[in-house]
This record gives structure tokens, sequence and C-alpha cells, in this order.
């Protein structure tokens, strides 16, 4: 092999290939990055897929909530205003007055339940629309007042049951202490006077006995008891009262200063009262006790020295000394309240009665509540009951 043979160069095998195909593949990446650009050709992007989220999320979703108080046109062209203008127009009156609304209706659904049961139009009643009140015939102060031979503005045209009775007060006056307490009763339930109707009951025993009723509730200074609870159903009560023993003056029974001292005396009190029970079952007298009708028969026993002395509750004990015994012509007063019983004697707790069972005992217990928290029920008191006077206790 000579010199010229062995040092000729070898041709490349093929480079100008390789290098065409990579100008080639810069070439058309520059055109495609180009087309991308210029949003050309099958790559270019997609309608913007960040703007679209963005436009329907925020400016669809307000231009619903604010129901046109954005122009649509306004809300889809640009995505900020939206959110920016909805917050300053409806949406700030609905959020605030809506849920407000809704929470005040549900703050206090028991209120609102006994609310809506006690409205007058709604309660179940004797005479639907009035209501039906009774009280014993005749009547006394100081539980009632006026006089029965008036013709009051409420009263029924021609007189009431308690017209035609004498000596009667009369509970259309609105006066005396159940009179003027069943009408303020009777006006926090939705009542106007002349809507409140009385009927006459001529037994004190038959208005709690057992049976139906034909009032819708009856005051008449009834204590509460469990025998009679079990006939008729009782109201909170409206009054308590201590029980008392009245004389007449001249009586030895007067210079009495404790229960034992009583009970070798005549006493008598009213059938089926709880003076009467107290006689029997706290005082316990030697003597056979008197049992009288009612406490006009009692009083007149005692005025005719068929007893030594009765016992009715304290505040009629006030109202007997000082405006039926008493004449005004002599020095002495004619009667003289012994002493009443307090403690370990329970008082008297006087409630209203109504037919066994009748639900409208939680809307009369509820006006009741209403007067005593309003200081009715105590202005009351301090006009026809309080005296200020002082009695002695009897123990």
């Amino acid at each position: 092999m000579t010199d010229e043979a062995k040092f000729t160069p070898v041709p490349p095998k093929n480079n100008r290939t390789p290098m065409l195909l990579i100008g080639a593949v810069v070439v058309v990446a520059m055109a495609l990055l180009a087309a991308w650009a210029l949003g050309f050709g099958p790559f270019a992007p997609a309608a913007s897929p960040s703007a679209a989220p963005t436009a329907s999320a925020s400016a669809a979703p307000s231009a619903t909530a604010t129901t046109a108080a954005t122009p649509s046109p306004t809300a889809a062209a640009t995505a900020t205003e939206a959110p920016t203008a909805s917050p300053s127009t409806e949406p700030s009156v609905e959020p605030t007055a809506s849920p407000t609304a809704a929470a005040s209706a549900s703050a206090s659904p028991t209120a609102s339940a006994v609310a809506d049961v006690c409205a007058r139009d709604t309660l179940t009643l004797k005479n639907p629309g009035r209501l039906t009140l009774s009280t014993d015939i005749p009547a006394f102060p100081p539980w009632w007042g006026g006089d029965a031979a008036t013709q009051y503005d409420n009263e029924p045209e021609g007189g009431s049951p308690w017209s035609e009775t004498d000596f009667s007060a009369e509970p259309y006056s609105q006066e005396g202490f159940e009179a003027a307490t069943a009408y303020a009763i009777a006006a926090a339930m939705g009542f106007a006077p002349e809507e409140v109707d009385w009927i006459a009951n001529p037994d004190f025993a038959l208005a709690f006995a057992p049976g139906e009723k034909p009032f819708d509730f009856h005051m008449a200074q009834i204590s509460i008891t469990p025998d009679r609870a079990e006939a008729v159903t009782f109201t909170d009560p409206y009054f308590d009262s201590n029980q008392a023993v009245l004389a007449l003056t001249p009586n030895a029974i007067t210079a009495a200063t404790s229960i034992a001292d009583l009970q070798a005396y005549r006493l008598g009190a009213a059938a089926n009262t709880t003076s009467f029970d107290f006689i029997e079952n706290s005082i316990q007298p030697t003597v056979e006790p008197s049992v009288f009708n009612d406490n006009a028969a009692a009083l007149a026993a005692l005025q005719g020295d068929t007893v030594d002395a009765i016992v009715v509750d304290l505040s009629s004990a006030f109202f007997m000394r000082d405006a039926q015994l008493e004449d005004f012509d002599t020095e002495e007063p004619e009667g003289t309240i012994v002493g009443q019983f307090g403690p370990p004697a329970e008082p008297d707790h006087v409630g209203a009665v109504l037919e066994l069972d009748n639900p409208l005992v939680d809307c009369v217990n509820q006006a009741i509540a209403e007067i005593m928290a309003d200081g009715t029920h105590q202005a009351i008191l301090d006009e026809w009951i309080n005296t200020g006077q002082e009695v002695p206790f009897l123990e």
C-alpha cells in the first residue's frame, strides 16, 4: 500500500441529513410557537379556561342573588364588578331583614304558643265572643260593691238578678275586691266590660259541686282545698286570707287571747266553708258548733244571740263589724274582732272556679299573673281590702 493510499481522507458518512432534519424541526417549532402566540391554528388556547369559571363563579351567582340589581351585561363583562356591586345593593338589605325576622319569630316559641292559645278569638267559651262569669246571690262588700238598684252602662237592660235582691251589691258595678279583680282579669284576656256577662249562683256549695258549669269561671271567696279540687278546677290564688272570730262587743268571748279560750263558747259559721272546718278541726269547741246557710245567716244568728261568735275570713269580719253591725249612734262599737289565726294555721288560698279540666284555666292564670305583675292587683287590694288595722293573733 502506498503512502497516498494510506492517507487519503475518508468522506463523511451522510452528515448533511441530520442537520437538515434539525433545521426543519426548529423552523416548524418556531412557526407553531408563533401561531400559538397569535391564537391561530389547532393549538390555539381553549377560550381562556380560567376566565370562564371566574365569570360563572362570581358574576353569575351575584347576578342571581341581586335579581337584576346589577345589569347582566356589566356582570358578564367584568368578573370583579359584580361582587363589588352586589354587596352594596340588594344583598345588604335581604340578609339583615330576612334572618332577623326569622330569628325573632322563632326566638320564644313557648311564649308565642301560649299567646296563640290564649288569644281571645281562639278561646273556648260558654258563649263565643263573650266571657260568662258568676258569683253568689246576694253579693256582699268588700268583695262586691255598687248599688243593685242602679242601672250600669255594661249591665243588661232592665237590670240583673242582683237588682231584685234586697241588700245586695251589684257585680256589674265593677266595684269591690272580687268584682274589680274579675274585670281586671277579663281585660287582660281581651274582654271589655260590656263583653262580660254574670250568672247568679244561689247556693255557695253549688259552684264547686261536681258536674257541668254554666259559667267560664266563678269568683266568691272560695278557698282551694284538695276535696273541692276533685270536682272542679281552680285557678292560681288571687287572694290569701286568715280566718277570724267576730263577736258582739258585750260578749265575754272578746277577752279571749288563745284558741283554748274559745273552746267553751258557742261558735258558728256558714256551711261548706273553710271557716266551719276550722272550728271543727282547729278550735275543737266543747259545745256543738252551729252551721248556717251563708254568712248573712251566721251574722243574723250572732245578732240574735244564737251564738257567742262566728268564724269568717278576716276581710269579711272587717266589713261585718264596720258596715253591718255598727250603727254609729253609740260610744262603743257594736262588734269586735276577737282575733285572727296565723301560723301554724295556713291562710286560705282563694281561687276562681272552673269546670273540671277546663283548659281555659291556663289563660285565666296567665291573666292573673299579668295583673299581679303590673301592680293592678295590689292597687285593687289597697282600695278594697287592706285596712291598716291591727288584729291580734290567737294561738
